[in-house]
């Protein structure tokens, strides 16, 4: 993935999913190929599976191929190095894939011994069953698996979406399977493609997604007077900042003159240690932001102790001065190392 190909719009939230799940569906067309298409050659040197183990496999590789795909976004996204974006993503797949084999091994007994009478057993033993009765505790068990790599490579961060993201996934890509496999299609090839691109896509919403901390804020002038110059809100060093525009001719940071509407300082964009972002209307000239449905007037009351201020939002539109002599600037978010 490439963050400079991803905006900072409601894409920016599905983007990982659509990965992750790709990255399960191409799973399951390698399983499949493995299975099918190489199987008459592989048995006779006893490289396919048995009958009974097949979905046990089926399910903890794609647990692993979904868990390795989001380390694997996660550290294109931040640029690490090289080995980080192969060994990281392998190591957190194969811990994937541990944790599933193991929770199919249990969740399979719990339900053969626990939550099944002996007259039903051999019944649920039989691993050609096509029952989200006695499976879905199996798809979610897994899909957790699926979040427990990524999580643990993580050091622990968004413990909750992992948990409830991978529980989520799991559980829908089981009732996907069943639903279209059983009721719909009657074609389990293709209900578990959809189920593998279904746990993929919502591993990828819940578990983790992009973080704003991965863009900048940039201040981009849109009058003619000095048109599509801009200033970065973020320092290189991080931490809170603040940024200035007026007309004073020492010290701002944008200058726009007094000829087009914008007082000596007029307003500033500040960014806090937590990586949101705000303006201040520091004049008595008319400010405004506007946005989608919304306009936001933040010109300075002498009577208030302090300045107005509101959140910023990407391509919030500001305008300084009114009528024919204004000035407009453009709040844009922006990939971090676009400098």
């Amino acid at each position: 993935m490439n963050i400079f190909l991803i905006p900072h719009t409601w894409t920016r939230h599905i983007a990982v999913g659509l990965v992750v799940g790709g990255a399960g569906l191409l799973n399951w067309f390698v399983f499949l190929h493995w299975i099918v298409w190489a199987g008459p050659t592989l048995e006779q040197y006893g490289l396919l599976p048995t009958t009974g183990s097949e979905g046990t496999l089926f399910l903890a590789t794609t647990a692993g191929a979904i868990g390795g795909a989001s380390l694997l976004a996660e550290h294109s996204l931040r640029r690490s190095p090289l080995w980080k974006r192969v060994a990281l993503p392998v190591l957190g797949g194969a811990i994937s894939f541990a944790i599933a084999l193991f929770g199919i091994f249990m969740t399979t007994f719990i339900m053969r011994h626990i939550f099944t009478g002996s007259e039903l057993r051999p019944m649920v033993s039989d691993p050609s069953l096509v029952s989200l009765r006695y499976r879905l505790l199996t798809w979610m068990f897994c899909g957790v698996a699926s979040a427990m790599g990524p999580l643990l490579l993580r050091k622990f961060s968004g413990i909750f979406l992992h948990f409830l993201g991978g529980f989520a996934a799991g559980g829908l890509a089981g009732a996907v399977w069943h639903w279209l496999g059983y009721q719909i299609l009657g074609d389990m090839y293709l209900a578990s493609a959809f189920a593998c691109f279904v746990w993929g896509l919502t591993h990828g919403l819940f578990v983790w997604g992009i973080p704003s901390e991965l863009y900048a804020g940039w201040v981009r002038v849109l009058s003619s007077e000095r048109f599509a110059w801009r200033v970065p809100v973020d320092t290189l060093e991080g931490g809170p900042s603040e940024r200035f525009v007026g007309h004073f001719p020492r010290g701002l940071d944008t200058f726009l003159s007094v000829e087009n509407g914008v007082a000596e300082l007029h307003t500033s964009f500040v960014v806090d240690s937590e990586h949101h972002y705000a303006i201040r209307g520091l004049s008595q000239q008319p400010t405004m932001v506007k946005r989608l449905m919304e306009s936001v007037d933040l010109r300075y009351d002498p009577r208030r102790p302090a300045p107005l201020e509101t959140e910023l939002q990407n391509e919030d539109r500001i305008v300084m001065g009114a009528g024919a002599t204004q000035s407009e600037v453009e709040f844009l978010l922006l990939p971090k190392e676009e400098r």
